[in-house]
């Protein structure tokens, strides 16, 4: 009897043991968020990347290429060419000519001088080509017509019937899709606009990097990137420069 008791004393002493380790390995490696020891995201830790610096860029530019920008509205008139003549053009549909609903095609023969009463093109993304003579605003891509009649004095086709001018209703479906670089001159000779895409600068410029660091340059490019730029022209040529890079720059 005396053997059995000191048995289940020994028992006793080492099952309290065992429990009291126990509680100090879990206090030790268990934190109050890990559910018990069962990672709530399946054991995977994810850690956001940091974001790409902004560089400032200031100065004076004497030419510049700008993708993906806004401008919004172009109001009439304007005049579209392209590129090289016979190459690119527009397709603006659905238009309605004389009660038939159409669709017209310039093949870019001459420049297209576009004409409407309180009318302009509601314009997606373009493109800025920036040089001593001004800017030229890069119409590529598909654009909106604020509705109400137009004209168009160029040789056109409306439908498979070929004009030497048209005049046509848009309505809020209608779109023009130029291609082939068409573009027309900005209407106002400063420009103000963001968005994403290539930029490249040209001129006497100022860098001024995330770390503080600042640095002079003759041209400065943005391979893709979020960006803002205010082009102010200045009577001695060029324009002055503020810009807002964010992404790869070189």
């Amino acid at each position: 009897m005396k053997y059995f008791a000191g048995m289940l004393t020994i028992v006793a002493l080492v099952a309290g043991a065992t429990i009291g380790l126990y509680r100090f390995w879990d206090n030790a490696t268990h934190t109050r968020d890990d559910n018990g020891g069962v990672l709530a995201d399946g054991g995977s830790v994810s850690t956001a990347p940091a974001p790409q610096g902004q560089v400032v860029v200031t100065g004076t530019v004497t030419a510049a290429h700008i993708e993906g920008g806004t401008f919004g509205q172009l109001p009439m008139p304007v005049t579209v060419a392209t590129a090289e003549r016979g190459q690119g053009g527009m397709t603006i549909t659905p238009v309605d000519v004389q009660g038939t609903s159409t669709s017209i095609e310039w093949t870019a023969g001459q420049p297209l001088p576009m004409s409407g009463t309180g009318g302009a093109l509601v314009l997606g993304p373009v493109a800025f080509e920036v040089t001593a003579d001004g800017i030229a605003l890069v119409l590529d891509g598909v654009h909106a017509l604020t509705p109400g009649d137009y004209k168009l004095s160029a040789p056109v086709a409306v439908g498979p019937t070929p004009k030497d001018s048209v005049t046509f209703t848009a309505t809020a479906k209608t779109t023009a899709k130029f291609r082939g670089r068409a573009s027309t001159p900005l209407p106002r000779p400063d420009l103000a606009t963001g968005g994403t895409g290539k930029v490249t600068l040209e001129g006497a410029l100022t860098i001024a990097r995330p770390d503080g660091s600042k640095s002079s340059a003759a041209s400065l490019t943005l391979d893709n990137g979020q960006y803002s730029i205010t082009l102010t022209p200045v009577p001695s040529g060029g324009y002055t420069l503020q810009a807002t890079l964010q992404g790869s720059t070189h």
